[in-house]
């Protein structure tokens, strides 16, 4: 029993992540993690030392299959068909590793994951497995989804596993790595989810309630908001909003001295805390200036000939101009939330006042 324990570390840690990924709705993450569960328990001999042999064999015969169909599927609700399809053909799999007679197995084992290939099936398997992997690095660089990457990370640790020379105690502990690295991921992927704005790529409100909940001694607080931002999105349509906000934040981020947080909408927050705060407002012009610079490509929707003509996509560039609100926490005003309102009424003056300028209180 004391040495059964330290097997079983491998489909409890993948299991611990199925569970994380179920219950953060991961769909594609928990598919791939019941796979490498049943994997694990396969690897570790689970279901007795009479299968041991087999379950190593069954998991390079069948699961690159699995694993690959997995990657190149697009992401669906957990119990779409095509999921559910493959969960069936993962219960044949098993019941095949269980139950499949013995003068069945050795024709199955030739048989898969591609007998008539003349290399070991352990190479075969592998290189199926770095395939899959490839979806999904390919899906994070398209689309940066962080999760894509992770799961690309824990195929290529999968692919390893199945090497021929890699011994099955081996393979179990790339499966616990596995398993750690999924639970890491999905960890972090909900973080980000609740704390970073997906569109802008900054924290968002909630992150900065909880910055401004931990403030003390010297701060300062600049409310940034798009000039005529709806008039914009009006002309020139959402798609060409959302990149707008984009180049807008990418500003914030290589703002020196503060930390940058979505508000909300079109509007921004910066946040200056202790030595930092005496360049506040310097770094808020500067940070006007270079948005002021900005020239983003737009398709004007404000020219009927324009819109129908598909071959002539772009109309022009067109200018964006930013206002800011900046407040210093002093004697009299010494909250967070205080200061906060008084960068918010800083902002409007800026606004009153012609937009594209920086107002302090």
């Amino acid at each position: 029993m004391v040495e059964f324990w330290p097997g079983l570390a491998a489909p409890l840690f993948n299991g611990v992540a199925l569970m994380l990924a179920l219950g953060f709705r991961r769909n594609r993450a928990a598919v791939i993690l019941a796979l490498l569960t049943c994997a694990s328990l396969a690897i570790c001999g689970f279901a007795g030392p009479h299968l041991n042999q087999r379950g190593a064999e069954a998991t390079r015969m069948f699961l690159p299959w699995l694993l690959l169909i997995a990657a190149a599927l697009p992401e669906r609700r957990l119990l779409a068909r095509r999921n559910l399809l493959l969960l069936a053909l993962l219960a044949i799999t098993v019941w095949l590793t269980l139950y499949a007679p013995e003068h069945i197995w050795p024709k199955l084992r030739n048989m898969f994951p591609l007998g008539w290939l003349p290399w070991k099936s352990g190479l075969v398997a592998t290189g199926m497995v770095l395939i899959a992997s490839v979806f999904c690095l390919s899906r994070w660089l398209l689309a940066r989804l962080p999760m894509e990457f992770s799961l690309g990370l824990v195929l290529l640790v999968v692919g390893v596993s199945l090497l021929p020379q890699v011994s099955s105690p081996a393979a179990s502990t790339l499966m616990i790595v596995c398993g750690a690295i999924a639970v890491v991921a999905i960890l972090h992927s909900s973080y980000r989810m609740a704390f970073v704005d997906g569109l802008a790529g900054l924290p968002n409100r909630r992150a900065l309630d909880e910055a401004l909940a931990r403030l003390s001694g010297d701060f300062a607080l600049a409310m940034i908001d798009v000039d005529h931002f709806k008039m914009f999105n009006d002309r020139n349509g959402h798609a060409a909003g959302d990149r707008a906000l984009k180049a807008v934040a990418g500003q914030l981020k290589t703002t020196r001295g503060c930390d940058a947080f979505r508000y909300g909408g079109e509007e921004f927050c910066l946040l200056f805390t202790g030595a930092r705060t005496r360049h506040a407002r310097e770094a808020c012009e500067d940070l006007r200036k270079r948005a002021a610079a900005l020239r983003l490509p737009v398709r004007s929707q404000s020219d009927a000939k324009r819109r129908q003509a598909s071959a002539r996509r772009d109309a022009g560039t067109v200018k964006l101009t930013i206002s800011i609100g900046l407040a210093v926490r002093t004697e009299r005003v010494r909250a967070a939330v205080d200061v906060l309102k008084v960068a918010d009424k800083a902002l409007y003056a800026a606004k009153s006042q012609g937009r594209n300028r920086v107002v302090s209180k």
